[in-house]
């Protein structure tokens, strides 16, 4: 059991605020000086004879020609000065006269476009406290912008977070949540055993064993008790993880998640003092990703999970520090890989001890903690494996991390939604878990494996003295080497572009973010940003569709705007764009989902299925190819065998790891 290295400070409140737009203000475009014509009978590099004469009686100005366009009898031509007619006085004017001339088939201002970037993000908290999201200078930075302006994520990405469970009332989660689970069985003692004032015997906290109620209802210990690691208030910790990996973005409040889109299925392992248990965790594991046996009394999860975060560690001396093949986690964890999920695990908060349990079982994704400049956290494990991938994902100074809480001292305060400043790999690991559900958007077929030799190979050099040891004089730096630190520092922009420059490019359909909504209608979704499979905006088509919630009124279906005309009072629905590359003929869909907020996202259910099929399985579909799970029955070893009486010493307090 280790103490974890908890920094945080409160850097927002919420009280009742109310969420509010902002129009962007609109400025008078003036005149266009030029035009292209497109003309018939025109030859390839000349202007039909006469037609300047036309164009320079008809505007009443001089206009020269400027050159010939790649387009097929298009020429770009330049007013010397405005025109001083009374009837030519707006562009709609100018367009309607040149249109008018004999020969001409059209006439297209050449308007001055700006770039259609993602500006940065509007939450309070972002610029202030997510400085390894932006492009700053600093070796680590993410670049998410750039990022955004490729893709903001796909509701058809399930991200499973394996924790304390979650507040579904939080600004920064509402709208994203699907139902979930509690798993934690053991259920609360009315005070719990100790040793010497130290909780040993965690209980569920919520009064009851498991049930399909994911909410979180704290983790503080009885009063006058202390946990393990030494705290005795709530964490709030799955909460935390999950903004990290999707929060709500663009808001205007809190913080930015890396993906604007992706859902989070809140799966509940740990109770009081934030422990769980290696048993609670595997049938999670199982239940989250739709394999192995299906319980009468839990059911099948709707909503298969593609990727699975789990920010948990321990030690694990009586394995002698590692991760047997035959241990149910890891077992579980292969079983997850053969449902096309990938899975993120937190290295642990261990001062540059190797990377824990179980973190350090083969097939997982590793992720630790770093600093702007790219050095390693002091608080973080390290160390690389040909088994499993280790990359840490950067936080500010100090390996800080941004994320949605709640004042709460033991209970959830119903007005304290708030964000503070964390440090643990707890909240490296939901960074590089939406790093992940951003590719998957981009290019739904990926593999675990594929992701991760992406990840590899586009992670970040570690820089000079990245590394640390510790010595009687405190921590002294050195160089990484790939075995004592890792893979790199992620690089979600160079893992980004190796996803879009693979064989077989696809096209991208970027949708906006989903958003929490208080009317009825209308409202706008905007997947003007799509790319095709060159990364341009050319030959691209769109088509949207309503794929879960009650029926809404559409327009502009085959748009890159659509119109949500009504129908969302009470409603949680979901829009799939699909754009194709009429070049290349290849297609990709991403899926956008509007909330309105009287809706309860833990018990909705469509009264009518707009998809015309089930409604519980259109918006996370799972390889057909992929097998089931369950696999490697019967013995599985002493490990195995032994991890399902062993609590894992997962503490996270606060910042959730060790």
């Amino acid at each position: 059991m280790k103490q974890c290295v908890v920094k945080y400070s409160i850097v927002a409140l919420l009280a009742g605020a109310v969420c509010t737009t902002t129009a962007f203000a609109q400025t008078a475009t003036p005149t266009p000086t030029r035009w292209v014509i497109n003309a018939a009978g025109a030859t390839p590099n000349a202007m039909p004879s006469g037609m300047m004469q036309q164009l320079q009686a008809t505007l009443g100005v001089p206009v020269k020609m400027v050159r010939p366009l790649l387009q097929p009898n298009s020429y770009l031509v330049e007013m010397q000065s405005l025109p001083v007619l009374g009837s030519l006085q707006t562009p709609q004017a100018i367009r309607t006269a040149l249109q008018a001339l004999p020969g001409v088939r059209f006439a297209s201002p050449d308007i001055q476009l700006q770039r259609t970037a993602v500006p940065a993000p509007n939450d309070g908290s972002y610029a202030a406290n997510q400085a390894s999201y932006m492009n700053t200078g600093a070796y680590a930075s993410l670049r998410m912008q750039d990022v955004w302006e490729q893709t903001r994520g796909s509701s058809n990405v399930v991200i499973a977070v394996l924790d304390s469970g979650v507040l579904f009332e939080n600004p920064e989660l509402k709208g994203r949540l699907l139902p979930g689970y509690d798993f934690v069985t053991r259920a609360t003692p009315p005070t719990g055993e100790r040793e010497l004032g130290t909780v040993i015997n965690s209980g569920s906290n919520d009064g009851d064993g498991r049930d399909p109620d994911p909410s979180d209802p704290g983790d503080a210990p009885p009063p006058g008790f202390t946990c393990p690691d030494g705290s005795t208030t709530s964490s709030w910790h799955g909460t935390t993880v999950a903004s990290v990996a999707a929060a709500q973005s663009n808001n205007g409040q809190f913080l930015a998640g890396m993906d604007w889109n992706a859902k989070v299925l809140p799966v509940r392992v740990s109770g009081r003092c934030g422990i769980a248990t290696s048993s609670d965790i595997v049938d999670a594991f199982y239940w989250a990703t739709g394999s192995g046996r299906v319980d009468p009394t839990i059911g099948v999860n709707p909503n298969p999970a593609n990727v699975i975060n789990l920010s948990f560690a321990t030690d694990t001396p009586l394995f002698g520090d590692s991760c047997a093949a035959a241990d149910m986690v890891a077992l579980a964890i292969a079983d997850a890989r053969a449902r096309n999920v990938s899975v993120v695990i937190s290295a642990g908060n261990n001062s540059g001890g190797a990377v824990q349990y179980p973190a350090n079982c083969a097939g997982t994704i590793a992720a630790g903690a770093a600093e702007q400049d790219g050095q390693l956290a002091t608080y973080t494990a390290k160390g690389g494996s040909s088994s499993f991938l280790t990359l840490h994902a950067p936080g500010n100074s100090n390996g800080l991390y941004v994320g949605a809480s709640n004042t709460g001292e033991s209970t959830p305060n119903p007005n304290g939604s708030t964000a503070f400043l964390f440090a643990g790999t707890s909240f490296s690991a939901p960074m590089v878990a939406g790093a992940i559900s951003l590719l998957r958007a981009a290019r739904p077929s990926l593999t675990p494996s594929e992701i991760e030799t992406i990840l590899r190979n586009s992670a970040l050099p570690y820089p000079a003295n990245a590394d640390f040891t510790q010595g009687l004089f405190g921590f002294a730096r050195r160089n990484c080497t790939s075995t004592a630190c890792g893979a790199g520092l992620l690089n979600v922009v160079g893992a980004l572009q190796a996803t879009r420059e693979s064989s077989n490019a696809l096209p991208v359909a970027n949708v906006q973010q989903s958003a929490v909504v208080a009317s009825n209608g209308p409202f706008t979704l905007n997947g003007d940003l799509s790319t095709n499979s060159a990364g341009s905006s050319a030959n691209l088509s769109y088509s949207w569709q309503q794929v879960f919630g009650n029926p809404v009124a559409l327009a502009g279906t085959t748009n890159s705007s659509l119109q949500v005309q009504s129908g969302m009072a009470g409603n949680i629905a979901e829009f799939a764009l699909t754009v194709t590359d009429t070049a290349t003929n290849r297609s990709n869909t991403s899926v956008v989902r509007l909330a309105n907020v009287s809706a309860n996202e833990r018990t909705f259910t469509p009264s009518v299925d707009s998809s015309g099929g089930d409604t519980s399985t259109s918006t996370s579909p799972v390889s057909a190819t992929q097998g089931g799970g369950g696999g490697g029955g019967g013995a599985m070893g002493l490990a195995g065998l032994l991890g399902l009486g062993i609590l894992l010493a997962v503490w996270r307090r606060i910042l959730g790891v060790n």
